[in-house]
């Protein structure tokens, strides 16, 4: 396994916006064997929906996949992570956060990046069913933003043995800042249409409060969030919602061996976010890769996808595996 620090690129995915695209557009095989669907209840009257393979031999635990901002358990990355687990022995657990990959009808609520409790949910769920230790817990982008939280606010309860985080925006700020540069208008496009479309299926079926989807005034993430996943989840306003759910200023609070893998030219999760945070969270290592783009990593070793090998090569080490 290449160590964490060496990530090679491929020589035609050479910078961070060819990384960040192109994989997310090569196919993904999907996982072997049969699958098991768990509708696990994270509150009144809202549910996940989890995707569960387990391996054919022996179990040598069970890894927790959460997705990112408009992604689901079919997203490239999960599907390489989890396969290349599953084929390690792993029971693989890809989960479908609120209202996403096809569960608009499950909750009441939309998902968003600071819903920690819904990861303890699922690993109870797990737990409650039988699932081997140890338990690892791997978040992409959003979804390690919550993984972190987790972890943090948790602390010595928390049900996963270790944690990952690839690519987080554990300071959501200084992401929506970055996001919104001239530079990044495709990824701000591209968000804002995922979102506007998950809205306009979770409408087919439930009442959501706010402007119609086509609105010029939902011209971004920020402004999505603004009348949107904010108000959804309580919070007057986006910049309220960034603060309390970001993950950077609880990491002190993390008890489990965990790792943050982020590039360097991470175009909208700014390296620089990650340095205020660092010194006080002795058990949280943090790797920054020059290259590999947002959640991207093309590698020129096989398997391709570098950040899904660098996660299981930490947790085997941390889990003693």
């Amino acid at each position: 396994m290449t160590a964490p620090s060496e990530f090679r690129p491929v020589f035609w995915l050479p910078g961070p916006h060819a990384q960040t695209i192109l994989p997310s557009l090569l196919p993904a095989k999907s996982l072997r064997g049969p699958a098991e669907t768990l509708d696990v209840p994270v509150a009144a009257t809202s549910a996940v929906r989890v995707i569960l393979h387990r391996p054919r031999d022996g179990m040598r635990g069970t890894l927790v996949a959460l997705h990112g901002l408009g992604g689901s358990a079919e997203s490239g990355y999960m599907r390489r992570t989890g396969a290349a687990a599953l084929a390690r022995g792993w029971a693989v657990a890809r989960v479908n956060l609120r209202t996403c990959g096809g569960t608009e009808a499950l909750s009441s609520t939309l998902y968003n990046a600071g819903q920690a409790g819904d990861a303890d949910a699922v690993l109870a769920a797990l737990e409650a069913r039988g699932l081997p230790r140890p338990y690892a817990l791997v978040g992409f982008s959003l979804g390690g933003n919550i993984a972190m939280k987790y972890g943090a606010v948790a602390g010595g309860a928390c049900r996963a043995d270790a944690i990952v985080g690839v690519n987080p925006p554990i300071d959501l700020h200084a992401c929506i800042d970055a996001l919104e540069r001239p530079g990044n208008r495709l990824y701000q496009a591209y968000f804002t249409r995922k979102l506007r479309n998950q809205l306009r299926r979770i409408r087919r079926v439930r009442n959501v409060l706010g402007p119609e989807t086509s609105s010029p005034a939902i011209h971004g993430v920020r402004a999505f969030d603004d009348a949107f996943t904010a108000p959804d989840a309580g919070y007057a306003n986006a910049s309220a919602y960034y603060t309390d759910a970001s993950a950077g200023p609880l990491l002190p609070g993390v008890r489990r061996p965990a790792f943050v893998l982020s590039s360097v030219d991470d175009p909208f999760v700014p390296v620089a976010a990650f340095e205020r945070f660092r010194d006080a969270c002795p058990n949280v290592r943090f790797v920054h890769p020059p290259r590999g783009g947002h959640c991207g990593y093309w590698s020129v070793e096989r398997p391709r996808y570098w950040a899904g090998e660098a996660a299981l090569a930490f947790l085997d080490e941390a889990l003693g595996l």
